[in-house]
């Protein structure tokens, strides 16, 4: 599987003019070598040619992959020469990630290598294989479950924080760590600000009530956002939550390979601006997922990136309505050979908890 992702890349450096590549992100790290490394606040690196693979590490920072050759230092200041010495004269690819406090003393030192940002790494891991798929799926379904357990413990007065600790007990009791960062609980007001702190403000009895969270589980990534009520809701939220729910549906009714992403997008901000909320769904509608929360795909306006099958992403369109209330719904697809299917299934019809 790593000789593959990695034929993958190097086909894509091919296709690009890229003679090397340096890789920085412990994701992608991860992704061509089956090892996550975790510099902090210095530097691992990949260096990626068309006939090998070399790795500079940190020395508390140590991974060595197979076929790899491993070059170890243990100060910072001697990281830029030691990443020289590792390089070849040529037209160099960097991925974004990388500081610039590496970056730029690099360029200095090394004139010959020619810099271009470089998304080859990325672009290899749009498109999920069966193996991939099965692991987001999986953590979906834990989500599920999460979702239906915590919303199952709401009352009256607790805190957005207590109503995300109750979020990640349950992820804990289904065996999933407490990492990944905690969930966005928002209530009322708060749910207002598409990405809102969870803070001590207390349920009551009208508030819409929005969760966006997610976990990795078996090294990728769930995600999943949706709004209910609490005790009762106005006529004016029930208009909005349809809304994005039929935003929802029209955006994913879209999907399937060719179609471009930011389509898929004008679809779900067509209803809106046709509802009249057009001012109030200020953010995209898909973002991809895999090991990272958030990576490629992106539906960058103006960007015209086709779907592919194997695709994996967030289709989740919102209403912000300052300092009253806000709806968002979001869903996670595989894009399929003629269409796509869901990888979450917690209801979306309107809820009203009582």
């Amino acid at each position: 599987m790593i000789q593959e992702r990695l034929e993958r890349v190097r086909a894509r450096m091919r296709a690009h003019g890229l003679d090397q590549l340096i890789i920085t992100q412990p994701q992608a790290i991860y992704y061509l070598t089956g090892l996550w490394c975790n510099p902090m606040d210095r530097l691992d690196a990949l260096i990626v040619t068309q006939e090998r693979c070399r790795m500079l590490c940190y020395v508390l920072a140590v991974i060595e992959p197979e076929d790899c050759e491993v070059s170890i230092y243990s100060d910072t200041g001697v990281t830029n020469p030691r990443l020289s010495d590792l390089l070849e004269s040529g037209v160099t690819g960097v991925d974004g990630y990388m500081h610039s406090r590496f970056l730029l003393p690099l360029m200095q030192l090394r004139p010959d290598l020619h810099m271009r940002v470089s998304s080859c790494v990325e672009e290899a891991r749009m498109i999920k294989t069966d193996a991939e798929i099965a692991l987001l799926r999986r953590a979906s379904e834990v989500t599920d479950d999460v979702f239906a357990d915590a919303f199952s413990k709401i009352r009256e007065g607790m805190t957005e924080l207590e109503l995300g600790a109750v979020f990640s007990d349950s992820f804990l009791a289904h065996g999933v760590g407490r990492f990944a960062g905690d969930p966005m609980v928002c209530f009322g007001a708060g749910s207002s600000e598409p990405h809102h702190t969870p803070g001590n403000a207390r349920l009551k009895p009208g508030d819409a009530i929005c969760v966006d969270t997610g976990k990795r589980i078996d090294g990728y990534y769930s995600d999943m956002t949706r709004t209910v009520f609490f005790r009762s809701a106005s006529e004016e939220q029930r208009k909005v939550y349809q809304v994005v729910l039929e935003a929802n549906m029209a955006a994913l009714s879209l999907i399937r390979p060719g179609v471009l992403l930011s389509d898929i997008h004008e679809a779900a901000c067509k209803v809106i601006r046709d509802a009249g909320y057009g001012d109030y769904y200020p953010h995209r509608t898909s973002h991809g997922i895999g090991i990272d929360f958030h990576e490629e795909p992106f539906d960058v306006v103006g960007r015209a990136l086709p779907v592919e099958e194997g695709m994996c992403f967030s289709v989740e369109p919102g209403i912000y309505l300052p300092g009253r209330f806000g709806v968002r719904i979001e869903d996670l697809v595989v894009v399929t050979r003629d269409g796509y299917s869901l990888l979450n299934h917690s209801p979306k019809e309107l809820t009203i908890i009582e």
